[in-house]
């Protein structure tokens, strides 16, 4: 009970956590969904992102015919002729600043402005800006490359073969608003996968303290005892292998995958084992006796038909939108058994290592 009381109230805390922090962070310039109504052939829902000095939609917001300059797709020279109907500018990050790009559609009479980034990163920032927002008079917003290079193939097909059926390219803006946490499953749900990893880490890294406990280490060979020089001895390693990954992660990969199977199996068999055995003590009748393994019990054939389950699963999937939940169940398992097999001596100790894994961290992934 005092368990469940004491998950409730970090999954309260976490959530609370969450909302303060989303309300007192400076919030980003705003993502775009750029809707195409023409051509049929390309029409649906594209991301985008507002420019910092961008002014707002036009309300209502009409579909506004997509234009390039013809012989400048840049847009940094001053536009012919432009269509008679309202239009939004589509040019190209290249030969000057976004802003120069904006006054020039704003003097051809353009609505607003897309600007086609050079590579799937979309980055409106403006350096030496000297125009407010409020005199641009137009919306400025960026779109990846990929998302440019359609739009100009619809263009180009466009010119070789006429206007057709489907019409001209014409695109329509809103401000993308994501749904608030109580709103959106989602984000709850990750909250409380996270919560819970830290409560399943707690009780892992306590087993040893509650008698009985089947999760508890049966000997002293499955602890380790963390000495000083662990922490120093785990960056230099971890250093070591992050180097030798990204030189040789080419050839490294598989043999990467075959020890998160093989590592994963082992780990999450053991856990349901013991668990098995404890709550169903039916489950430990002995089957047979194998070489290197010693009895094997029922309670071992239905924990590792699990962990298979597990494992295969992502092996299978680790590379589409549903392997990321079979990869975490096994990352958990990994540091469930991490906290129940390390042991520190004192805080002193713990304080360094979180202190040096904290800098460790930040320094290899800002590398």
């Amino acid at each position: 009970m005092a368990l469940l009381r004491s998950s409730a109230a970090l999954l309260l805390l976490a959530a609370m956590s969450t909302e303060v922090f989303a309300a007192a962070k400076p919030s980003p310039p705003p993502v775009a969904v750029v809707t195409v109504s023409s051509p049929a052939s390309l029409a649906g829902n594209f991301a985008g992102r507002f420019a910092p000095y961008s002014s707002s939609l036009p309300s209502p917001m009409p579909s506004l015919l997509a234009f390039t300059p013809p012989g400048d797709k840049s847009g940094c020279s001053e536009y012919p002729p432009a269509p008679l109907e309202d239009f939004v500018a589509v040019v190209w990050a290249q030969n000057c600043s976004f802003q120069e790009k904006a006054v020039l559609a704003k003097a051809a009479g353009a609505k607003g402005i897309v600007v086609v980034s050079a590579n799937a990163t979309v980055n409106m920032t403006a350096e030496n800006a000297t125009v407010d927002s409020e005199d641009l008079g137009l919306f400025v917003l960026g779109v990846a490359n990929a998302v440019g290079d359609r739009f100009a193939a619809a263009d180009a097909y466009a010119e070789r073969h006429g206007v057709g059926e489907d019409g001209p390219l014409r695109l329509a803006f809103t401000v993308y608003t994501p749904p608030s946490l109580i709103n959106d499953p989602s984000e709850f749900l990750v909250i409380c996968l996270a919560t819970s990893l830290l409560v399943a880490g707690a009780f892992f890294s306590t087993a040893d303290l509650r008698l009985g406990s089947p999760i508890a280490p049966k000997s002293s060979e499955q602890v380790v005892e963390v000495d000083t020089w662990f922490p120093l001895m785990f960056c230099a390693l971890g250093s070591c292998v992050l180097v030798t990954l990204y030189f040789l992660m080419q050839y490294l990969i598989y043999f990467i995958i075959f020890m998160f199977c093989v590592g994963g199996a082992s780990t999450l068999t053991e856990l349901a084992h013991v668990n098995l055995r404890y709550y169903l003590p039916t489950l430990q009748r002995r089957l047979c006796s194998a070489p290197l393994v010693g009895l094997i019990e029922v309670a071992h054939v239905l924990a590792s038909a699990a962990a298979a389950f597990v494992v295969v699963s992502w092996l299978v999937l680790r590379n589409t939108e549903h392997g990321w939940l079979f990869q975490d169940i096994i990352g958990a398992g990994f540091l469930c058994f991490m906290q129940r097999t390390l042991r520190m001596p004192n805080m002193k100790l713990a304080a360094g290592l979180l202190s040096l894994m904290f800098c460790f961290d930040v320094f290899w992934v800002f590398l």
